[in-house]
């Protein structure tokens, strides 16, 4: 047998290989222009960097610009439609016009779409599959920075909140030239990376307040949501790591400065319009009240959207049951596990960012006087529920949360089976649209990259990326399971005696 340290060395390398591997395949899953909005996305950042030719042209509109057609067009004849393949007729070496984009920085910060120009190139797809893979190598070394510079106790609610919380939504928006990308990677590490910083000391400590800093800014400078929810996951950290001594009062300091930050993020984007007033609706059909009965009794539905009750791309491409149930479930059942322990200040976190998954959705939808289901997407209170899952398992003690072998073999298969069921759907809505169910992505191709790997390679090579991330982590656990499921024997027997 393999010697445990060398087992987990080989764990620490291959886990950050078979994600990016997995992240990679979604990557390529799906065509340009398949996440919500990616017109205005990428008509952003191919402007962001400022006039080229054949890439972003002035007119005499000041509120547009001449981009590609094939990147404008993208998504026109599939976009809403599921039976629809994504094999559209293209203007390709064409330039037109249009007024959707982030031209004067007034929608959404400029730092996403400036960090994305440089993959910009005068081929279309090459640029989206290079800035796609760009977000799932950010994504995987982030986290696997963050992992070696945190406490060991502070290790395993990294993984496990960020496992529980990324199928469907997460393996989807990750590697995509979709804001929301930076702001899923910020509300998985900007919060912990905050509690790991209250808790070391020397050079890591130092590290992980650079590592916070960094995480806010890739979270406020893709959506200024994003920054509302910095600011929530700084006081989760700073509500865990409460003392009553002087040093936990200079601690505050990094993460006080960082609040400000994300303040002056979030009123510098056109999206804080919303806490002006500037977007309420007046003279809306329904009352206040009405909205808030209607959207109370209807909010879970937007929670659970993100694990794939709602659809992935342009809210089109509808996920089975056996994915957002599964996912679903196993995110409820761990979270309830993790309320087996805790403190008064977990649980003083757990409740405000429960809290800000109520108040801040009811807030959006009465103000903009709509129902869920039309005007607030789960991909916008996703970084919550990512934060939630993580925080509701701080407490334990072991890698494994407790949990015994069978327990561990479930949840990993299970979201395996999940994350295998969604890549295959997603693949399918755009090689040939919803109307084909054959298992064989392989057959009758209607869209596909010209690249000399095949759809159904891609799927086997996501999902098997996937299960060893998840192997692993259950083959380095186990021993752990092992011993929890004798102390609990132990303890019944000697309850019974």
């Amino acid at each position: 047998m393999t010697p445990r340290p060398r087992g987990r060395l080989l764990a620490t390398i291959l886990v950050p290989v078979a994600m990016l591997v997995a992240l990679l395949a979604w990557g390529i899953s799906s065509p340009v222009g398949s996440s919500p909005d990616d017109d205005y996305h990428m008509a952003s950042i191919w402007c962001s960097a400022g006039e080229a030719e054949g890439i972003c042209e002035a007119t005499t509109d000041p509120d547009e610009r001449m981009l590609p057609g094939d990147l404008l067009r993208a998504a026109k004849c599939y976009a809403f439609i599921e039976d629809q393949s994504a094999s559209c007729p293209l203007p390709e070496g064409k330039m037109l016009p249009t007024d959707r984009g982030n031209w004067f920085h007034a929608s959404y910060p400029p730092v996403f779409y400036s960090a994305m120009s440089p993959f910009v190139t005068h081929d279309v797809g090459v640029s989206i599959v290079l800035m796609r893979s760009a977000n799932a190598l950010l994504y995987v070394g982030i986290v696997t920075a963050l992992f070696f510079l945190l406490p060991r106790r502070q290790r395993p609610v990294l993984l496990w909140g960020a496992a529980i919380s990324a199928v469907p939504l997460g393996m989807f928006l990750i590697p995509s030239v979709n804001p929301s990308s930076w702001a899923v990677l910020s509300a998985t590490g900007l919060w912990i990376a905050a509690w790991g910083y209250f808790a070391q000391t020397g050079v890591r400590k130092w590290l992980l307040a650079g590592l916070s800093a960094l995480l806010l800014i890739i979270g406020a400078g893709s959506r200024s949501d994003a920054a509302v929810y910095g600011v929530i996951a700084l006081l989760a950290a700073a509500a865990l790591s409460f003392r009553r001594d002087r040093r936990y009062a200079v601690d505050l300091i990094v993460p006080a400065v960082l609040a400000v930050i994300a303040v002056v993020f979030f009123f510098n984007a056109g999206q804080s319009a919303i806490v002006t007033g500037d977007t309420a609706v007046e003279d809306g059909a329904l009352s206040t009240g009405t909205l808030i009965l209607i959207n109370g009794k209807m909010l879970p539905q937007l929670w659970a959207g993100v694990f794939g009750l709602s659809g992935l791309g342009w809210l089109d491409t509808i996920m089975p049951g056996i994915v957002w149930i599964t996912a679903l479930t196993i995110f409820a059942a761990l979270c309830f596990w993790g309320f087996r322990r805790g403190d008064w200040r977990k649980w003083v976190a757990v409740a405000g960012v429960a809290a800000s998954l109520v108040v801040i959705p009811m807030y959006i939808l009465v103000h903009d006087g709509v129902t869920v289901g039309s005007g607030v997407q789960p991909r916008y209170i996703y970084p919550l529920i990512i934060m939630l899952g993580g925080v509701a398992l701080v407490g334990f003690a072991r890698g494994g949360l407790g949990l015994g072998r069978v327990q561990l073999v479930i949840v990993a298969a299970g979201l395996t089976a999940a994350n295998s069921v969604a890549l295959h759907t997603n693949l399918r809505r755009y090689i040939t649209g919803m109307d084909s169910q054959s298992f064989n992505l392989n057959a009758n191709i209607e869209w596909w990259w010209n690249a000399p790997v095949s759809p159904m390679v891609v799927w086997a090579g996501g999902s098997l990326a996937f299960a060893v991330v998840l192997g692993t982590l259950v083959a380095v656990l186990w021993r752990g399971a092992a011993t929890a499921e004798t102390s609990r024997v132990d303890l019944q027997e000697s309850v019974s005696s």
